[in-house]
């Protein structure tokens, strides 16, 4: 039954679920009224004997007979003529000896009439009932018959055939049978009309695809980075992914969120189901984030909004990664077209045979490959003692001479070692002043860097300074020695340095360069790795 049910489509289930429905109301109500019928035809019918025999009781012509003794034939052909009109199947009149004065059947009149069931009409008592009689099984009423004076004088015997009364209640039977077969057709075409207006409702699609698409759905939103928030048309929450819920829990909301007006959850966010706004920068709290709305249209009708939205400082990351790796990728361009000219160079050699020349050449690139390192890390090594961001510094200071530019480096007091959260600000420091520094440098042919690491009076001081592009003083709300649509790498910086106490300063002139200088106390104890 389950696979069958399993295999039927929406629409198939629907009619059959409702056709059975309205079959078993149907057949209950048919058996209901099928007994009403039956019992309201035969006490019609017995009503019917029951009056043609009090009738028959109070005419005068059946008393004359009775007072007389005797029948006549104006007696038994008006009896005959009621009976055959009101399609009975006998009428008898009798004496209180039971003597037949009438009989559908002439050879039986003036003999005794045949029944059980006789005896209670003697007494006065008018009734129906059901016997076995010459002419088969019939329904039977009794009248006694009484003369002027109330003596008894006789009685009258009505029946009709139980064939008859079968016949009546099986007309009414068809009858009804017929009005619940075509009750039955209406509800089949009632039933076809709502499983159409259903499958239409749900776009035609089954009820599996229904729970596969959210399923789908679901997945889908909780695979989403970005915060995601959907309302209706009164502004209620209707949907919001896992990461929605984790921000606005971070950021001090702890209510439900289903139905709940999102004024309530996030006031700052000014979402309305009409308007939309893209990449805008809206708080929660004390955490900007960047915000997308866009209206959601239903057969061409808004029914709400969907929000996404990110954490600024997620963006900023992400920049920043993204301009690392714009970097690297112009470092490694840069590198190719060095390696292919020494590429040529060793061919041309090799082409002319020129090997003992190709060995002192091999022998030079590699001599001074590794002195340009170990110069670098020796430097950097005057510098700094942790480990951790030597090995870093280094690099940087490497992939800026590969890029052409001259470092310089100046020290006082080299910076101790330090635990990993102080490791991780000058890590962010370093990253995003040397990558401000080159892109302001980038398009210059004299390119020049002067680094300065020294720490005095418990401070660690960090001063880069470039001659690139430079800006102007009054240019507001700066966040980053780059232009254009990216940058944040100051801000983050000072993000950074705020825990901290430290400080960040900018002096910077048009086309002449920029020095960022920046302060952290430290402590001995911050400066103890965990």
């Amino acid at each position: 039954m389950k696979r069958f049910w399993g295999k039927l489509t929406l629409k198939g289930q629907v009619m059959l679920f409702s056709s059975l429905v309205v079959l078993l109301s149907l057949m209950t109500l048919s058996l209901f009224m099928g007994y009403k019928l039956a019992s309201q035809t035969k006490d019609s019918l017995a009503e019917q004997v029951k009056m043609s025999a009090s009738h028959l009781a109070h005419n005068p012509l059946v008393r004359d007979a009775l007072m007389a003794g005797e029948t006549n034939q104006t007696l038994m052909n008006v009896v005959e003529e009621i009976r055959t009109e009101s399609d009975l199947l006998y009428i008898v009149v009798m004496d209180n000896n039971k003597i037949r004065f009438t009989h559908p059947v002439p050879e039986r009149i003036g003999r005794t009439f045949v029944g059980t069931d006789a005896g209670r009409v003697f007494e006065g008592e008018t009734y129906v009932s059901e016997n076995v009689g010459t002419l088969g099984r019939s329904m039977r009423a009794f009248h006694p018959v009484s003369d002027d004076e109330g003596n008894q004088i006789g009685a009258v015997s009505v029946g009709i055939s139980t064939d008859k009364i079968a016949a009546a209640v099986f007309n009414q039977q068809l009858i009804l049978i017929l009005v619940t077969a075509i009750s039955l057709i209406i509800g089949l075409v009632g039933a076809w009309l709502l499983a159409n207006k259903i499958k239409k409702t749900l776009n035609g699609m089954e009820p599996k695809e229904i729970a596969l698409a959210i399923q789908e759905r679901d997945s889908m939103l909780e695979s989403v980075d970005d915060g995601i928030l959907a309302i209706n048309n009164q502004g209620e929450v209707l949907l919001v992914n896992q990461t929605a819920k984790q921000f606005l829990r971070r950021t001090g909301y702890q209510g439900e969120f289903e139905r709940t007006p999102v004024q309530l959850i996030w006031p700052e966010l000014k979402l309305q189901a009409t308007s939309a706004f893209y990449n805008q920068a809206v708080k929660k709290g004390d955490v900007e984030t960047v915000v997308t709305c866009v209206p959601m249209y239903v057969n061409e009708q808004c029914v709400g909004a969907l929000a996404t939205f990110k954490e600024r400082s997620h963006l900023n990351e992400m920049m920043r990664q993204l301009a690392g790796a714009e970097v690297y990728a112009r470092s490694l361009r840069s590198e190719t077209h060095e390696f292919m000219n020494k590429l040529h160079i060793i061919q041309a050699m090799v082409e002319t045979e020129s090997y003992l020349e190709l060995q002192d050449y091999i022998e030079d690139l590699s001599e001074r490959y590794h002195l340009k390192t170990a110069s670098a890390a020796s430097d950097v090594a005057k510098l700094v003692e942790d480990v951790s961001i030597a090995h870093f510094l280094t690099k940087k200071i490497s992939w800026m001479e590969q890029m052409g530019v001259r470092v310089h480096l100046q020290s006082g007091i080299p910076w101790p070692s330090m635990n990993a959260n102080l490791i991780d600000v000058w890590v962010t420091v370093i990253g995003n002043t040397f990558e401000n520094a080159w892109e302001a440098m980038q398009h210059k042919d004299d390119k020049q860097l002067t680094l300065t690491l020294k720490q005095a009076g418990g401070v660690l001081r960090y001063v880069i300074e470039d001659n690139g592009i430079g800006f102007s003083a009054n240019e507001p709300d700066f966040k980053s020695t780059k232009r254009g649509d990216h940058g944040y790498g100051l801000d983050n910086i000072k993000k950074k340095l705020q825990p901290l106490n430290g400080t960040l300063d900018i002096l910077s002139e048009k086309e002449r360069g920029t020095i960022i200088t920046v302060h952290i106390p430290y402590t001995e104890r911050s400066t103890q790795n965990d």
